[in-house]
């Protein structure tokens, strides 16, 4: 006999699914607005410029340098060396004149000198080290601002990944609430004796996969706020704000600029290859200095002196006083002198070649980065739209399964590819914001409140307090 009453349940159950709100992958989220609790990229890489201490470690190099510059400025200045003593001495002995008498005495001695030392010229040596310092110091200065676009650069991958991850946490997650919503479903269709055992399984083996790539996700989020962390000189190793929201960036419609632009803006703006040119100069200068020794070295020597004993009969009391010109000339070193010359005039070559060589560098590092930025940026655009049809698709297929109209394994593989579709957007997203990142950093350019040059001494102040 037919089961009316059976017939009648099954169907106000079935309608009653098909009326139930889809969870998960279209679930709406709420909106997350940015305050100044979340972490933004210019925070992070802001604080890292203040904390990090590979940056006072730059600092320190440059107040070296500037260290090394005022003993060269010393060096036009006269040496002035005050002295003096007070001695006790007792004179026993006979003299070589009156060798029928011996005399012994008890004698204080009072001393006192002062003198002074001024080098007037040594061929042009001087003056040559004093320029080398200079260039030192900024080379310093452009090697602190190196060290601090290198450092902008790794704390942009490592905010990216970290977003990266947290967005494959998200994913993971609407994944696994989307089956677990089609798993209680199956179970009550089950109940009733509308849907199988291998069905209902097949989501909860779904929703365990999905929770699994979760906490994959989050230990890839872990690790990468863990090296932000230490990158902004949290001793702590933890962020304490969170991550802005990754879709704050809005549409992507950058244009990349030509290879003939960044090439140029590179070469005039790249720090590390401003530091070489210092260093060039610098070393050229050293050789001048080198020069110097085949000349003779002419100083002013004066000073005086007092001495007075006391304790003999008579007082003696001694004034004296000189002041003259001294000159020194090296006529054979057994070959030093060139030797020295020829090391000096080497290192210019030798920076001349790594200038070179970085320029080969800065050339071929731009062309990279302009090819990665635009395959970065059409491969971005098209799984948007991948991932937007992948979610019609999904939806689409969602509605026939519940109606009996497609099949549980048709549900599976759009299910299955809307997850892809998504990792694979936010993938792109994070390669072409790093991306962008990398291009700026070729070519010098750091979009951050970096200090400029004229406040580097109040930093360095600031640190030294």
């Amino acid at each position: 006999m037919y089961d009316t009453c059976n017939t009648i349940k099954k169907t106000i159950t079935l309608l009653f699914l098909l009326l139930l709100p889809t969870q998960g992958l279209n679930a709406s989220e709420p909106s997350e607005t940015v305050s100044e609790e979340y972490l933004t990229i210019e925070k992070a890489k802001q604080t890292a410029l203040e904390n990090n201490p590979g940056i006072q470690q730059a600092l320190a190099r440059i107040r070296s340098a500037k260290a090394i510059l005022g003993q060269a400025y010393a060096s036009w200045f006269p040496t002035i060396s005050a002295g003096g003593g007070y001695f006790y001495r007792h004179v026993d002995m006979q003299p070589d004149w009156q060798p029928d008498i011996r005399v012994k005495e008890d004698i204080t001695e009072t001393t006192g000198n002062l003198k002074l030392n001024w080098l007037l010229f040594n061929g042009f040596a001087r003056r040559a080290e004093t320029i080398a310092a200079k260039y030192g110091v900024e080379q310093a200065k452009q090697t602190y601002a190196n060290t601090q676009r290198l450092l902008v650069e790794s704390v942009a991958t490592a905010y990216y990944q970290a977003q990266l991850a947290r967005e494959n946490i998200r994913i993971a997650e609407k994944n696994a609430e989307f089956n677990r919503a089609l798993e209680k479903n199956a179970t009550i269709r089950r109940e009733v004796g509308t849907a199988s055992r291998s069905e209902m399984l097949n989501f909860s083996i779904r929703t365990v996969q999905a929770e699994s790539d979760s906490i994959e996700a989050s230990r890839n989020f872990t690790i990468a706020c863990t090296v932000l962390a230490e990158l902004m000189g949290f001793s702590g190793t933890e962020l304490t704000a969170k991550l802005s929201n990754g879709s704050d960036h809005g549409e992507i419609t950058d244009t990349i600029p030509s290879y003939e632009q960044m090439v140029a803006v590179a070469l005039k703006n790249r720090p590390d290859l401003l530091a070489i040119d210092a260093g060039i100069d610098a070393a050229e200068q050293r050789k001048n200095a080198a020069k110097g020794s085949w000349l003779p070295s002419i100083g002013l020597s004066a000073g005086l002196s007092y001495t007075k004993q006391e304790g003999a009969d008579p007082v003696q009391e001694e004034r004296d006083r000189y002041a003259g010109v001294t000159a020194s000339w090296n006529i054979f070193t057994g070959g030093k002198r060139s030797a020295e010359f020829q090391g000096k005039k080497a290192e210019v070559f030798a920076l001349e070649e790594e200038k070179h060589l970085k320029i080969l560098s800065i050339q071929s590092g731009i062309r990279q980065a302009i090819a990665n930025a635009e395959a970065a940026r059409k491969q971005l655009q098209r799984q948007e739209k991948a991932r937007k049809m992948t979610q019609q698709v999904r939806n689409d297929i969602e509605l026939l399964y519940r109606t009996g109209s497609a099949t549980l394994t048709r549900l599976n593989e759009a299910q299955t590819d809307l997850v892809r579709a998504e990792g694979l957007a936010a993938s792109s997203r994070a390669q072409y914001l790093l991306a962008i990142e990398k291009l700026r950093s070729e070519s010098g350019e750091i979009h951050t409140s970096l200090p400029s040059k004229e406040n580097i001494s109040s930093i360095e102040k600031n640190r030294e307090d």
